[in-house]
């Protein structure tokens, strides 16, 4: 009875950290931003492991900085920090473009005001 109590802790255990292992894995990563309104640079976002980091094109910009994200299987959602108060951005998500290229479209809760792709 203990070796199967034991067995069932440590199962419960892993599973958990399996799933969060995989959560995230195609927006985790550095993207090149552009806005959707004109096609004009917009900036630089960096997502990993829960964090992101953005630097906007545009000097002295809001959402310039650092916050934290909850991450899904197709995406993100915007905890905190500048993007989310400074930009009123709440959640990117993961799509393809025609040729099936990975594109992150980011959205107020409007509308979507950003498309980014992967940067090498």
């Amino acid at each position: 009875m203990m070796r199967c109590a034991v067995a069932l802790v440590a199962l419960l255990a892993a599973g958990p950290a399996s799933a969060q292992s995989l959560s995230g894995v195609g927006v985790e990563g550095n993207w090149g931003c552009r806005a959707n309104i004109d096609g004009t640079r917009a900036g630089l976002l960096t997502i990993y492991a829960g964090s992101y980091g953005y630097a906007s094109a545009n000097f002295n910009s809001a959402a310039s900085g650092t916050g934290t994200v909850e991450m899904a299987s197709n995406g993100v959602t915007f905890l905190d920090g500048n993007l989310l108060q400074g930009a009123g951005i709440t959640m990117a998500i993961l799509t393809f473009d025609e040729q099936g290229r990975d594109i992150l479209q980011l959205f107020t809760p409007d509308k979507n005001v950003l498309t980014c792709t992967p940067r090498g």
